[in-house]
């Protein structure tokens, strides 16, 4: 059976989709009852512009896309691996160049490795290395290179030291996302070990201080999923409270009181909580 499956009544698109097709939404079906869900197709550019992951209780975006993003994203037949543990996309950032007389469309292409286990990114490459074949779990490129899986983005504690330069809270967030170029959920699952909980609650500290206090809460509740942690509470409950969820915000001020006070802390308990918890 094909690992392409077709959602919707389209024409059938499979390499590298022709501009002028009208492609359905898409399943490209990895091991384990994983899954790449394409959607919202982009006539104009040929690209889909969101990609879920989903496998048993992980449900998730990858790349953070949204309809009206400057991201494209595409697949090819021979995209999934033959023991469906790894999948190939072709991620195309759209862009404009500006000059005093005219605006010129760029776009950059890249081709990167997703771990169908976890939905991690594992590595990115130049956008022709997508044109090759598998044997197993390693792909042969046609331009020569041999592609491993392996974990090649930055760790969290060196993200958090390569942005310790960074002035500004939103410039500070802007370059954090930067690096998580995959998406939020995407690098946390790539760094789902207990030793990283400190670096992740960090990192979602900064999306919060930068803004992107729903980004900051998928971070936090990645985290939280793994280990949880006084502070942890503290920064859940700020952002769901700046979202709008003060309802669920109060519980986790409270767990917050609550854990500080065990520890004899309470004289340490910012003004706000009680504030928000009366």
């Amino acid at each position: 059976m094909s690992n392409l499956r077709f959602l919707v009544a389209g024409a059938v698109c499979w390499f590298l989709i022709a501009a002028n097709c009208q492609a359905a939404d898409l399943i490209l079906n990895g091991a384990g009852d994983s899954r790449l869900n394409f959607s919202s197709w982009d006539e104009k550019s040929a690209v889909w512009k969101i990609v879920d992951f989903k496998k048993e209780n992980l449900n998730f975006s990858l790349y953070n896309n949204v309809p009206d993003s400057s991201i494209g994203l595409g697949v090819n037949s021979d995209s999934m691996s033959s023991d469906g543990r790894y999948a190939l996309v072709q991620r195309t950032i759209f862009g404009k160049l500006y000059d005093s007389e005219q605006v010129t469309e760029t776009e950059k292409n890249y081709c990167d490795m997703v771990e169908m286990n976890s939905g991690c990114v594992l590595l990115s490459r130049s956008a022709e290395v997508c044109s090759g074949s598998w044997k197993g779990s390693i792909w042969s490129a046609d331009g020569g290179e041999i592609v491993k899986p392996k974990l090649e983005t930055i760790n969290p504690q060196k993200l958090i030291e390569s942005i310790s330069t960074v002035r500004g809270s939103t410039l500070r967030a802007d370059a954090i996302k930067e690096q998580m170029f995959m998406g939020v959920d995407s690098y946390a699952s790539c760094y789902s070990g207990v030793e990283n909980v400190r670096a992740l609650n960090d990192l979602g500290f900064y999306l919060a201080q930068g803004g992107d206090d729903s980004g900051a809460l998928r971070m936090y509740r990645r985290v939280e999923s793994i280990g949880e942690r006084t502070v942890l509470f503290l920064n859940i409950a700020d952002s769901l409270w700046n979202t709008g969820k003060t309802s669920e915000a109060v519980k986790y001020y409270k767990k917050y009181a609550d854990s500080m006070n065990t520890s004899g802390k309470s004289n340490k308990v910012p003004s706000r909580v009680a504030e928000r918890t009366k």
